[in-house]
């Protein structure tokens, strides 16, 4: 990983933002409910009119599957891939270090509501995201090859 250039770090993180909105986010299972009887009836003075005993079976009440798409998390998602696709054409500065900086946060709270719903391929991608975004914005000693305007960065 460390022989990708900045911007095409930034651009395959962009990638792993957007791809989890098309991924399943979270899944409920179906459930059959249970039916019930409704007793008979001859209290009328005829016995023709008797009811007898009846049944009604439950029904199944099908499952769902939420994608990213529909859930809360793209708002983060979408932030996240726009800030990086952006620093990735543009020439980085001080700002667009700090932008992408706050799209890692959000990738963060991606992440973090992911592994809360268990969406397994979602973290992959978010983890493989942050572990080619953070190394950029998030180093001890700076170099200044990486986030400056220069030829180095272009």
């Amino acid at each position: 990983m460390s022989g990708l250039s900045t911007r095409a770090r930034l651009a395959v993180g962009a990638a792993l933002c957007v791809l989890p909105l098309g991924l399943v986010w979270s899944t409920s299972p179906g459930f059959l409910t249970s039916g019930f009887l409704i007793y008979g009836d001859c209290g009328y003075s005829v016995e023709e009119y008797c009811t007898t005993d009846s049944y009604l079976p439950g029904a199944y009440i099908p499952g769902s599957h939420i994608v990213g798409a529909q859930a809360t998390v793209r708002v983060f998602l979408v932030f996240a891939a726009l800030v990086l696709a952006y620093a990735a054409a543009r020439t980085r500065t001080p700002a667009t270090k700090r932008l992408v900086r706050a799209a890692t946060g959000a990738i963060g709270v991606a992440l973090a509501l992911a592994l809360s719903q268990r969406a397994v391929l979602t973290v992959a991608c978010l983890a493989v995201a942050l572990g080619l975004v953070v190394p950029l914005v998030w180093r001890s000693r700076p170099d200044r090859s990486v986030f400056v305007p220069g030829p180095a960065s272009r």
